[in-house]
């Protein structure tokens, strides 16, 4: 008898661990869930990410977003907010830049392939400093191929090279500082129109590292 006892016991035991076990994981799964769906971009009925429009601005400097088929749209750059909103950039600096702003790190980040246009991944791109136009004067390319990149570099007379996202940072944080620095001489304290830069300086070629030139062309044709 008392054995049948102890066995009972035991079997309780074991039913009530299974049971504490199981509505410990179920809240967690389902909050990863739910944590994915919040960080998915919004993507149009072909399953590709969102695009610009031909009147989406940067969401930094207040620039025009550059849609894919034109010259300077390959810089375009673009994120995806906690929410799961999409938000454009005309070039990638701005994109780093407005996380400062947010004092937020971006769910996604996307910048075009070099080659096709396409969206990929920013921590996925090989990125090459080349001396190329780009919409802020940053010259910076992205590929998602390396070979297509080491193949861009040979092309540009030893005037292109590999380059590290922390580098973009730094010259993007630069310009960062400068801007918040004449916002607090008075310089910026007046109102936003649309398509006015809160950049000035980057298209005028300032050296901050950039090797900015005049954005009237471009060297990216395809």
């Amino acid at each position: 008898m008392k054995k049948l006892l102890m066995a009972i016991i035991v079997l309780l035991f074991i039913f009530v661990v299974s049971a504490c076990g199981s509505a410990g994981t179920g809240p967690v799964e389902s909050k990863e869930k739910e944590t994915g769906q919040q960080h998915e971009a919004k993507k149009d009925a072909d399953g590709k990410l969102a695009e610009p429009g031909d009147d989406t601005v940067c969401a930094y400097c207040n620039m025009k977003v550059h849609t894919s088929d034109s010259d300077f749209g390959v810089f375009s750059a673009q994120a995806v907010k906690e929410d799961g909103s999409n938000v454009f950039f005309d070039d990638i600096g701005c994109m780093l830049n407005q996380e400062r702003v947010d004092e937020t790190v971006y769910a996604e980040k996307y910048v075009r392939d070099y080659e096709t246009e396409e969206w990929i991944p920013l921590d996925d791109a090989h990125i090459v400093k080349a001396e190329i136009k780009t919409p802020m004067n940053y010259g910076y390319a992205f590929f998602a191929k390396k070979e297509e990149a080491e193949a861009f570099i040979g092309e540009q007379d030893d005037k292109a090279s590999f380059a590290a996202l922390d580098t973009i940072d730094e010259v993007a944080s630069h310009r960062h500082m400068k801007k918040m620095e004449r916002m607090k001489d008075g310089e910026g304290h007046h109102e936003m129109k649309k398509g006015e830069s809160m950049e000035g300086e980057s298209h005028h070629g300032e050296d901050d590292g950039s090797h900015g030139h005049d954005e009237s062309d471009s060297n990216h044709s395809h």
